[in-house]
C-alpha cells in the first residue's frame, strides 16, 4: 500500500526538536539507553528463553522461503579504513566475553539508513529495482556539500547480538580541522532520502526505528556461552551484560568528549559525500547482494 503524499515520518520529529542538533542527540542517546535498559531487563528476566539463533539456520533448506532474506537498504560504508584498528579492537573485546559469536566481517560493517525493500521475492526485487533506478543519480548528490558526524560510540545488545551505535554530533570539537559539524544531522540525512524515495513513488521502510544508528558487529550463534546444564542461565547471561557495560564505560572515557579534551577522531564517523553510501540489493545478510550504481541512468 503505498504511503499518503507529504507524510515523512523525519518531519515530524525534526520539527519537534526545532531542528536543533543538541535536542536531536539527546533524543538518539536517550532512546538508545532505553533500548539497552530493555534488553538487560528481558535477558536477565526470569521468562528469558535464550538468545536468538536464527544466524545458525541461514543456510538450511527448511527455511519458509527466500522471500525472508531479499531486500534492498540503503546504507552507509567507510569510505576509508583510518577506524579498522579500534573497531577490531572491540570485537576483539567483545570476543572475550563469548566464544560462540559471528562477527561482521570487515568489509562488510555498514549502516542501514533507509530500507527500500524488506522480505519480497526476487522477482519482486527486480521489479522494485527498475522503479528505483531514477533515485539513483539524485541520491549520488543529496549530501550537497555536508558532512554527517557520529559521535560517542557505545555497545547496544539484544537477544540477537551486539552492534556498535553512535548518536548524531552537536557541538564537539574536533582534532580534525576539515571535519566540519553542521546543523545537518543523520536525523536530516534520512528524512531526505525518504522524501526522495517517496517522490519517485518508491515505499521506504522505517522498521528500524527513527534513531536507530548502529552498525552490527556480533550476531549469536548458539545458546552455548549462555546455558549452564542445557538451560538459559541468568548467572552467565549477567556476567555477559556486565562485560559489555564495561566496554562501554571504556568507550566513554577514551572516545566521548571530556572537559578540558578533545576526543580521538577514531570515536566518531564522519559521513561525506557519495563515497560512503552503498545501495544494495539482493539476499543481504550482513554484506550480501550486490550493489546499485550511484551514476546509473534511468
Amino acid at each position: 500500500m503505498s504511503r499518503p503524499a507529504g507524510l515523512n515520518p523525519y518531519d515530524k520529529i525534526i520539527e519537534s526538536l526545532a531542528g536543533n542538533p543538541t535536542r536531536i542527540q539527546a533524543l538518539f542517546e536517550e532512546e538508545r539507553n532505553d533500548r539497552n535498559y530493555e534488553a538487560k531487563e528481558k535477558l536477565l528476566g526470569e521468562e528469558f528463553q535464550g538468545v536468538n539463533e536464527l544466524l545458525v539456520h541461514l543456510g538450511e533448506t527448511e527455511l519458509p522461503s527466500q522471500r525472508y532474506r531479499v531486500a534492498m537498504p540503503i546504507n552507509v560504508k567507510e569510505a576509508e579504513s583510518k577506524y579498522s584498528t579500534d573497531r577490531a579492537h572491540l570485537f576483539w573485546a567483545c570476543l572475550t566475553e563469548a566464544i560462540d559469536l559471528w562477527l561482521t566481517p570487515q568489509d562488510c560493517l555498514h549502516m542501514t539508513v533507509i530500507v527500500v525493500a524488506l522480505s519480497i521475492t526476487p522477482k519482486e526485487l527486480v521489479d522494485k529495482t527498475i522503479r528505483f533506478k531514477p533515485c539513483l543519480k539524485k541520491l549520488a548528490s543529496i549530501f550537497h556539500g555536508q558532512q554527517i558526524r557520529l559521535v560517542k560510540p557505545k555497545l547496544s545488545f539484544n537477544e540477537g547480538g551486539v552492534a556498535l551505535s553512535f548518536v548524531p554530533a552537536a557541538d564537539e570539537e574536533t582534532q580534525d580541522s576539515r571535519t566540519k559539524t553542521t546543523d545537518y544531522t543523520y536525523l536530516h540525512l534520512r528524512r531526505d532520502i525518504f522524501a526522495l524515495c517517496s517522490e519517485k513513488g518508491v515505499d521506504a521502510e522505517t522498521q528500524k526505528g527513527a534513531t536507530a544508528c548502529h552498525i552490527t558487529l556480533a550476531r549469536f550463534i548458539t545458546q552455548e556461552d549462555h546455558n549452564r546444564n542445557g538451560n538459559p542461565s541468568q548467572e552467565a547471561m549477567a556476567s555477559w551484560v556486565t562485560g559489555i557495560e564495561e566496554i562501554n564505560e571504556m568507550l566513554a572515557q577514551k572516545y566521548w568528549p571530556h572537559e578540558g579534551s578533545v576526543p580521538p577522531e577514531s570515536g566518531s564517523w564522519v559521513i561525506d559525500g557519495r563515497r560512503s553510501l552503498d545501495i544494495r540489493a539482493g539476499t543481504i545478510w550482513y554484506g550480501g547482494g550486490q550493489s546499485l550504481d550511484l551514476e546509473s541512468e534511468p
